[in-house]
């Protein structure tokens, strides 16, 4: 059996690990001349995002894929314009991205024996549809994906980042909310180790220029003082796939729609669809209900973003304190609770309250 995949990303070599395991041995077609990301960064990888999944490392292992996290998540710092909450606990990951030996994708890419990798490649996936039986394309984005009709564009993300210097908790991830400088998006500060770390604007609902504008708002308000010795913009577009396979064409990864529509980490969905692709062209399985919990858990995701949406400054106030409040707490991060398929539905019941309340004030107001 002959299979290309175009991309050799996270969806990718983890397509490629899954065949090779099971005695195929794809070509792969990488458009660059190394693998891993072009600007060195740290994801993060939380508990809280993936229940009903325990512990994402213990669950990519029984997938197949060892991968090792540069530290634990151990506190996360939030703050809203007004409040800030501390939690504490085993709350997940930060792994390592970039193009370093130890990045998530060098990682995966070192446990390859037999795949062949051709750099320097834009593939054409109609010619190769015909001279392979299968295709998987995990290029990393929708290009392909809108191209062939089975892309919904959800939501279009203006990321600015930055490498910066200072003194950090290895173990914390800070994250900030404020419509004043991030509109419908959020900041967040994870660390490669105690003197290094990636800060990350994410803006929605922006265009290119107003994200300079944002960022700078950002650093002024927070009186950021951090060293910056890196810079980089990106654009992310999520949407939602259907069908997820079209002919003899495999969508994976960003190109099926894998980075989730409000936090933006893709590690799980992606390694998950490209595995799930392998095992679909090994067994002939229906590749649409493989992936069906993940694919689920981003519309979740999607409600959970628009409900966040419309929340207001005052309204990130009243989330955070209540986050640090011991019952909430407790609920949110100590409990099996899937936050990822309730939250949209808590925040907004929180929108329906307000609007409730904003309505008999004025009502209020009128009989006066």
């Amino acid at each position: 059996m002959k299979v290309a995949i175009i991309g050799a990303g996270l969806s990718g070599l983890s397509c490629a690990h899954e065949l090779e395991m099971n005695g195929i041995n794809p070509t792969i077609y990488e458009k660059n001349d190394y693998i891993g990301e072009a600007h060195p960064h740290v994801g993060g990888d939380l508990r809280i995002v993936h229940r009903p999944i325990k512990d994402s490392i213990t669950y990519y292992k029984k997938l197949g894929i060892e991968l090792k996290p540069l530290n634990k998540v151990n506190r996360i710092v939030h703050y809203s314009p007004n409040k800030r909450t501390v939690i504490n606990g085993d709350l997940g990951y930060f792994l390592k991205r970039g193009k370093e030996q130890d990045s998530c994708k060098n990682q995966i890419y070192a446990q390859l024996k037999k795949s062949k990798i051709l750099f320097n490649q834009l593939a054409d996936y109609e010619n190769l549809s015909k001279k392979y039986d299968y295709v998987v394309i995990a290029n990393g984005n929708s290009n392909f994906t809108e191209e062939l009709g089975c892309w919904q564009q959800w939501v279009t993300t203006h990321v600015r980042g930055a490498i910066v210097l200072g003194d950090f908790d290895p173990n914390a991830l800070i994250v900030w909310i404020n419509k004043d400088y991030c509109k419908n998006g959020y900041v967040y500060l994870t660390p490669f180790n105690n003197k290094r770390a990636s800060l990350i604007s994410i803006t929605t609902d922006v265009n290119e220029k107003q994200i300079d504008w944002f960022w700078e708002a950002f650093l002024y308000t927070e009186n950021i003082k951090y060293t910056i010795i890196e810079e980089f913009k990106l654009q992310h577009k999520t949407g939602y796939v259907y069908p997820h396979k079209t002919e003899n064409i495999y969508f994976v990864g960003n190109a099926a729609g894998s980075i989730d529509p409000f936090l933006g980490f893709g590690v799980m969905n992606s390694i998950t669809t490209g595995i799930m692709a392998a095992r679909s062209i090994l067994y002939g399985k229906d590749y649409e209900k493989l992936i069906k919990d993940r694919v689920v858990a981003n519309m979740h995701m999607h409600a959970f973003r628009k409900a966040y949406n419309r929340m207001s400054n005052k309204d990130y106030d009243l989330l955070i304190t209540a986050i640090g409040l011991p019952g909430i707490k407790q609920l949110f991060y100590d409990t099996g609770l899937n936050v990822v398929e309730h939250g949209g539905g808590i925040l907004g019941m929180m929108n329906k309250i307000k609007k409730n309340e904003n309505t008999k004030n004025k009502n209020t107001l009128l009989r006066r």
